[in-house]
């Protein structure tokens, strides 16, 4: 599958921010739950944007499919603003994401003749209901017919028997381009998958791995070097290409000779355990679980790729001032850029709502590469990004199925141009070269089984994160990735006879 297929796959943005799914979140259960159902009169979904030549692209669905009037029921996550909108929109607003997504809902409903009823977890983008789900299933109860929830959290209810085999239902086809096949590829096992992510799951994108950088600061710094995206189109702009910048920016701000959060940095950076370490170790192209030609996995913490990255991660990091380093987390990660105390920060896609009252013009670049050697820029997408299942509790899984595949297919034709075109490249973007960065941002998102499995695995990425936490940690970096090696490749032998033993 080639790359442009592959961004096209996923580029379905909405605006939020996230912690970590592989930190402290656990199940965030229901606190209300309150069904939300498409009742307002049906909107043309062709109307809301300007046809870019999706709107063309055909479904397999029978023509003359009529599910007689049934209702069938999504359980998703509605915690914050990227996990609603998703899936719900009341009614239209005239705010073009909303829109597109409340005339994606009725152009099912009235092609199928179907009500579509959501149910929403007060859950946000970081969290999962896992126990909500497993409970449900193990009981025998009617709750639902699908449930969008965090990947992270969802993955091992796969191992339980809990989901049936998607491959297995009529209608979803996964040879289109609204599933991500890629995805469909790294989890499954003997032919069967369990869960299902695509365009319809929003916050995959709204969750890539981006830096996003003081435009202003860099031109008055910089003024005579090439700009950061003609950095990047050249294929320069690596790990040691940032360093290079951030080292001669240190100021000691306050005069008291020491470096401290008051001064003026290149890069800020989380000293919270948290997604800074997801961010680079993507950028870097670091998997931390490989699945060779013949099928056999490898961990890959301690190859020479690993090796020169916590090398040049101690480098940034820890050396010369070149970062700042706070508590701050979430949307704060964005302060002492909007300030210009630091020309560079790291978060998801999401970050550029953060950003809506930045005097300082900003621009928006891939991570860096490990080196000029790689191939090409890469990124990790959050691991609480929503996936899809149908319960083994389901009656009539094969409704169930029709309509998950017409909700991703009209996600692709109306809610991915809404936000990807028009929101993020148009509103969102302060030049047209972030634009075309956005394309190299979205083309680079790639999936690990290490990073998907981390819950079953035992957490190599947090191990990962432990590392960027000091200097003595990254020069430790080999030693305490050996010692969690053998656990990890059990914890693979494990999914996989887990897999094995599903009827």
């Amino acid at each position: 599958m080639n790359k442009r297929t592959f961004s096209m796959m996923l580029a379905i943005l909405a605006i939020a921010g996230a912690v970590s799914a592989c930190g402290d979140a656990g199940d965030a259960e229901t606190k209300e739950s309150n069904a939300v159902g498409t009742t307002a009169a049906v909107t043309d979904a062709t109307d809301v944007v300007e046809d870019n030549g999706r709107s063309g692209v055909k479904d397999t669905l029978p023509a003359a499919l009529d599910l007689g009037g049934q209702t069938v029921r999504f359980m998703v996550r509605a915690g914050d603003l990227d996990t609603s909108s998703e899936f719900i929109a009341e009614a239209t607003n005239g705010e073009i994401v909303n829109d597109a997504t409340f005339a994606r809902n009725q152009a099912v409903e009235e092609r199928l003749n179907v009500k579509i009823e959501f149910i929403p977890q007060n859950v946000n983008r970081h969290g999962g209901y896992t126990d909500t789900i497993r409970k449900s299933v193990t009981a025998g109860s009617d709750d639902f017919e699908v449930f969008a929830d965090g990947l992270y959290n969802t993955i091992p209810l796969t191992m339980e028997g809990m989901m049936l085999d998607l491959q297995s239902l009529e209608y979803l086809d996964f040879s289109q381009p609204w599933w991500n096949q890629t995805f469909m590829e790294m989890t499954q096992f003997n032919d069967r998958n369990f869960l299902a992510m695509g365009e319809l799951s929003q916050t995959m994108i709204s969750g890539t791995f981006s830096m996003f950088f003081n435009k202003t600061m860099f031109k008055e710094y910089y003024p005579d070097d090439p700009t950061l995206y003609e950095t990047v189109n050249a294929g320069q702009w690596t790990i040691e290409k940032l360093i290079s910048y951030c080292t001669p920016l240190y100021r000691d701000l306050n005069g008291n000779g020491q470096a401290d959060e008051f001064d003026q940095y290149g890069h800020f950076f989380t000293n919270e355990k948290t997604l800074g370490a997801d961010s680079f170790t993507g950028g870097a192209n670091i998997s931390l679980m490989l699945k060779e030609s013949d099928g056999v996995y490898v961990f890959g913490g301690l190859n020479d790729r690993a090796a020169k990255f916590y090398s040049l991660m101690d480098k940034l990091l820890f050396e010369d001032n070149n970062t700042c380093r706070t508590p701050d987390n979430n949307e704060d990660v964005f302060n002492t850029m909007k300030n210009g105390q630091t020309m560079f920060t790291t978060w998801m896609l999401t970050g550029v709502n953060y950003l809506r009252d930045m005097e300082d013009d900003y621009g928006i670049i891939p991570m860096p590469k490990l080196d000029e050697a790689q191939e090409s820029y890469t990124s990790y997408c959050h691991d609480a990004s929503s996936a899809f299942g149908i319960p083994t509790t389901e009656s009539d899984p094969n409704t169930a199925a029709a309509v998950l595949e017409a909700m991703a297919a009209e996600t692709y034709r109306v809610v991915t141009p809404a936000y990807f075109e028009t929101a993020l490249k148009g509103k969102y973007s302060r030049d047209s070269e972030t634009s075309k960065m956005l394309d190299i941002i979205v083309e680079g998102v790639y999936l690990d089984v290490g990073y998907l499995f981390g819950n079953s695995l035992g957490h190599p990425i947090d191990r990962m994160r432990a590392i960027l936490a000091s200097s003595t940690n990254c020069d430790k970096a080999i030693s305490t990735m050996t010692k969690g090696e053998s656990m990890y490749m059990k914890n693979m032998q494990k999914i996989i006879e887990k897999y094995d033993a599903l009827d």
